[in-house]
């Protein structure tokens, strides 16, 4: 559970039935001759499943009979404090520095959209996280991008060197994304600048002979100018409008591989809360037709309504399930996902790569000329090597 929970920690439970339990409860649990305190990451009426903050893998199902309390108090060096304050805390300081960034922005006539993040959880949760948030996506216009750098560097921020290697960045024809990061009051705040809609590869640059490198850059032309403003506590920010916005956060469950339950989790949110009329189910069909996004999209709308009977209308997945829909779903070995585990970073790649390959739009010997882009071969290479070179030492 680091860095929320850290040793030495005396933890006090309270006893609870399963009908209290809620999601991001911090519960003691007694499973398999073992206990342990994890975090509540999805419910049923019969069971939930738990996962530790910093665990790759969830504990599978748990029965109410397993659970034993729930934490309600932390003590760490001499001072005690609860789970809600200390998440109060932490995404109180993170909105405020959030709130000075878009300021900064907003001054320095910066064209931008919140992508994700803390002022979408508020507004369409109406409440802070009780959960530690981790970073915040914002597109930037490709023109303003070195301002906007500027500015994170004028508060104090680090970019992050989330590159495989020096040679890799040497060889990458575009840059998706940067990382930017500091440290406030004992929280990590970090953001994510992007110049595109990111679902592809971010170690990567141009990638024709899987997906169009022009319907990329319409789509966030488009992302760019549908944006809307939004109040939270007498703030403005500007976010998609509803239909880029379950577009993105579909296409993000994409990128991370269709896993991730607090994912889906916000993505069912939003849909609840907007109230999507039919006009606003056919404007996101014809966008995910138009830009060829079907095959890396309809598994999400799936694994919605499979894991939280999401009210989507059955006319919108007729029209956008691909014709090859089975083949494409055995090829990726759909049945056997689990949207509660991650995967480590360079199996995550190899995976999201694979994807890539079979859900690409294109047809089968563009997709393979991906064989002899410089990029990949030796991202391919430098793999195998450090799996190599990992098992020898």
């Amino acid at each position: 559970m680091y860095p929320f929970l850290c040793n030495k920690d005396l933890i006090y439970y309270k006893k609870i039935n399963f009908k209290q339990t809620k999601i991001n409860d911090l519960i003691l649990v007694f499973k398999k001759h073992n206990y342990f305190t994890h975090r509540i990451i999805y419910k049923t009426i019969k069971y939930l499943v738990t996962k530790g903050d910093n665990n790759p893998q969830s504990d599978g199902k748990i029965y109410p009979r397993q659970i034993l309390g729930k934490v309600y108090q932390i003590k760490r060096n001499g001072q005690i404090f609860n789970p809600e304050t200390f998440y109060l805390i932490q995404s109180t300081h993170y909105f405020s520095e959030i709130v000075k960034i878009k300021d900064e922005f907003d001054k320095e006539n910066i064209n931008y959209v919140f992508l994700k993040g803390l002022p979408l959880h508020l507004y369409f949760e109406g409440a802070h996280p009780q959960r530690l948030y981790a970073d915040c996506d914002v597109l930037v216009a490709k023109k303003d991008f070195e301002r906007a750098q500027k500015v994170l560097f004028s508060f104090g921020y680090k970019k992050t060197d989330t590159s495989l290697s020096s040679l890799q960045t040497k060889l990458q024809d575009k840059k998706v994304e940067n990382s930017y990061w500091k440290m406030i009051n004992g929280f990590s705040v970090i953001f994510d600048l992007h110049l595109e809609v990111v679902f592809m590869m971010t170690q990567l640059g141009k990638l024709e002979a899987l997906y169009p490198q022009k319907l990329i850059d319409d789509l966030t032309k488009e992302f760019l100018k549908t944006k809307r403003k939004i109040k939270i506590n007498n703030e403005s920010f500007f976010i998609l409008d509803i239909s880029s916005l379950i577009l993105y956060l579909t296409l993000h469950l994409f990128h991370h591989n269709f896993r991730g339950a607090f994912r889906y989790q916000f993505l069912d949110k939003v849909i609840r809360k907007s109230r999507l009329v039919t006009n606003d189910w056919q404007n996101i069909a014809s966008t995910i037709n138009n830009f060829q996004l079907g095959s890396f999209i309809y598994p999400v709308f799936v694994l919605l309504k499979k894991y939280y009977q999401t009210p989507i209308p059955s006319s919108f997945l007729k029209f956008t399930q691909p014709s090859n829909f089975i083949n494409l779903m055995n090829l990726i070995n759909f049945r056997n996902l689990s949207i509660f585990d991650d995967e480590p970073r360079f199996r995550a790649g190899v995976t999201r790569f694979k994807k890539l390959f079979f859900l690409s739009p294109n047809p089968l010997w563009k997709k393979l000329l991906i064989l002899i882009n410089l990029q990949v071969v030796y991202s391919v290479l430098l793999i195998i090597y450090k799996k190599f070179f990992s098992k020898i030492t």
